[in-house]
């Protein structure tokens, strides 16, 4: 028997003894085999289980709940916690606990090896929480599991290889971590594994062949320090991420429709790059277009392609407006049909013209929408304001610029207003100027949309 397995019967046993097991309160009915929630705030005593003699494992592992509370509470960073309401996602079937989910509560800490003591659970969710310290190699005992979900803590250290020794695993989710070393071989040998997430560690050397032993959904690897080529032996049908690594080579021909965030050179995996598009890499416009994509503002030009640098035309404008006040306010109600003689009935964007002109949130002038012309840094400031029920300029915002005059005083009222609001910087300073008639380009949009959306959202 191994050190880890030696320590987890003897613990068991002493868990087990100091407790006790309490019998039924008087007049309980039997145990369901789909009973609530378990509150660990029942179990002290183990009064929760009602036919402790029929259900004996249960007891033990309410007793158990109890005790990997006790060791979070120990945590004086963990006291505001609430632990007398259940726990969340903590169920049991056929007399014992078969999930635990604890996931997004801001615990810190190290993660109890009294879970491993837990041997029904088939699902254990411990994400997005502050765990730090190693994954414990006692969870080996937990032959049972179908899902291991760790993904968002600060676990540094190494892949335990006793985590190979769970072959019922079909989910393993170690992203967004600190751990270190090598992705173990051995992993191929969990056969039933179908997604597999390491991405956002420090993990090194190579990914291994072994890994293509499985029949994966989900591999993703991104973000670590992996050298080497990706083997031509992975299989994996649904989504496979590897960006940010130093890996050479080409990507298997097989992999490239399930190869997210890439586009770059295909026989040179070096050059691949993480988001939705490939052309606005290094651009300082990134965050806000992979902002926008996230709203469902864009869907890009064309072909993973965002054309940063092209402007703005009017029929784009219409769409990215609508679709962020869409967003911000829910869909809008249906307005009358306004007679636009350049706009077809089959134009993509005519629901969105029809939508801008309705509204007043652009004009057009003698029935005329102009989709294909380009949209000015004026123009953005006149419709933002008309859009975007929090964007006005306050009273002290006024002549601000150096080179409006002779413009509308909308207009300039509506450019102090988005500058006002920080939607919009100037042009130059000493003196401040607007430049209000510079086209704007999509990418500057995309950063003038997100900042205007978080305004409304704040």
């Amino acid at each position: 028997m191994s050190d880890a397995k030696t320590f987890l019967v003897a613990l068991a046993t002493i868990l087990v003894v100091s407790a006790g097991v309490a019998a039924a309160p008087t007049g309980a009915a039997a145990q369901s085999d789909t009973a609530p929630p378990l509150d660990p705030a029942h179990c002290q005593d183990g009064t929760y289980v009602e036919e402790p003699a029929s259900y004996a494992g249960l007891v033990v592992d309410c007793i158990l709940l109890v005790t990997i509370r006790n060791h979070f509470m120990s945590n004086p960073a963990n006291s505001e916690i609430d632990w007398d309401s259940p726990w969340k996602g903590t169920d049991i079937s056929n007399g014992r606990v078969r999930s635990l989910d604890l996931n997004n509560n801001q615990l810190t800490g190290t993660i109890p090896t009294e879970l491993a003591l837990l041997t029904g659970l088939e699902w254990l969710g411990l994400p997005r929480n502050q765990f730090t310290g190693s994954i414990p190699a006692e969870l080996e005992n937990l032959t049972n599991l179908r899902v291991l979900g760790l993904d968002g803590n600060q676990l540094t250290g190494q892949i335990p290889l006793q985590l190979t020794n769970l072959t019922n695993l079909q989910w393993l989710a170690l992203d967004d971590n600190q751990i270190s070393g090598i992705i173990p071989s051995e992993l191929g040998d969990l056969t039933q594994l179908g997604h597999l997430s390491l991405g956002g560690n420090q993990l090194s050397g190579p990914i291994p062949s072994q890994l293509g032993e499985l029949s994966l959904n989900e591999l993703w690897v991104q973000g670590n320090q992996l050298s080497g080529e990706i083997p031509t032996t992975l299989r994996v049908a649904q989504s496979f991420r590897f960006c940010g690594n130093p890996l050479t080579g080409a990507l298997p021909v097989h992999l490239r429709p399930v190869a997210q965030y890439f586009s770059g050179n295909v026989d040179d995996v070096s050059s691949c790059y993480e988001g939705a598009f490939r052309d606005d890499d290094g651009s300082p416009h990134e965050a806000s277009i992979e902002q926008i994509v996230e709203w469902g503002i864009t869907q890009g030009c064309a072909d993973e392609r965002f054309c940063p640098s092209r402007t703005v035309t009017r029929a784009q404008m219409a769409a990215f407006l609508y679709r962020a006040t869409t967003h911000l306010y829910g869909a809008p109600d249906p307005a009358d049909e306004v007679q636009l003689s350049d706009v077809g009935a089959n134009a993509w964007y005519r629901t969105y013209a029809q939508w801008a002109i309705a509204n007043t949130v652009m004009r057009a002038p003698g029935g005329d929408f102009n989709p294909q012309a380009a949209v000015t840094r004026s123009d953005m400031a006149e419709m933002f304001v008309a859009a975007f029920d929090h964007l006005s300029a306050s009273p002290e915002a006024q002549d601000l610029f150096s080179d409006v005059a002779g413009l509308p005083d909308a207009a300039i009222r509506a450019m102090e207003g988005v500058y006002d609001a920080e939607v919009i910087t100037g042009c130059s300073t000493a003196p401040l100027r607007y430049c209000p008639t510079e086209e704007v380009t999509r990418a500057q949009m995309a950063s003038f949309l997100t900042r205007a959306v978080l305004l409304g959202q704040a």
